[in-house]
């Protein structure tokens, strides 16, 4: 089932543009990696998706009553909130409402941050992208969108997030330079190039293969059309 479409969307800062009638679309379940050089507009892409920034033209189409959540590079916290409270607070539903505490304090263990009383003032810049992490995965969207999400985390903490998101129930477009990170949990490679956006039904390493190829076929044509 589809339950995303980025439909010909245009970007651009000034004359600078980002993507060119750029499309793709995810299917329930998957999850996708963005790749591509540094500039091309990866990070946008993904604001796009989670409504912080609008194409200037094009469209942008989810499936009805999808939840989403987003990890930005550079999370924020409310300087004053314990650790504990800033995961908890905007993720107790209901059904959670006897288990999330422990579930927050599970995560939080696993990924370094073990002094729930904290405040998330006193936090360096990685503890508070692992703890945004956490807010995230906690939450348990549809739709999760993750901006470098291995970023500040040592091998053993990268270990446990790759089970967590392979096991996912849910669907993922997530950035990151871990290409070990891709290969293992991917099963959708979109590439951003020059305004363009190419979307490959394969991991990493089925990716550069079809990649090759796609640039075999576009050396071809050129010659041919010289």
């Amino acid at each position: 089932m589809n339950i995303l479409t980025v439909d010909n969307i245009t970007k651009a800062y000034g004359v600078r543009k980002i993507f060119d009638n750029a499309s793709f679309y995810l299917q329930e379940g998957e999850k996708a990696g963005i790749i591509g050089i540094n500039g091309t507009g990866k990070t946008t892409l993904l604001k796009i998706i989670a409504g912080i920034e609008s194409p200037d033209t094009g469209s942008v189409i989810m499936a009805n009553n999808l939840t989403v959540r987003y990890l930005p590079q550079t999370p924020v916290f409310n300087d004053s909130d314990t650790v504990l409270q800033a995961v908890v607070r905007d993720n107790k539903t209901e059904e959670n409402q006897w288990t999330i505490e422990s579930d927050a304090k599970s995560m939080m263990t696993k990924l370094g941050i073990d002094d729930f009383d904290e405040l998330c003032g006193h936090l360096s810049g990685g503890q508070k992208k692992r703890l945004a992490l956490v807010s995230v995965l906690l939450a348990k969207p549809d739709i999760l969108l993750l901006d470098e999400p291995t970023n500040h985390l040592d091998n053993e903490m990268s270990t446990w997030l790759e089970e967590q998101l392979k096991s996912y129930r849910g669907s993922i477009i997530m950035i990151t330079h871990d290409r070990y990170f891709l290969d293992s949990v991917a099963t959708r490679i979109i590439e951003v190039d020059k305004g363009s956006i190419y979307s490959y039904e394969e991991n990493y390493s089925g990716y550069l293969n079809l990649k090759t190829l796609r640039e075999d076929i576009a050396d071809a044509q050129e010659r041919k059309r010289q």
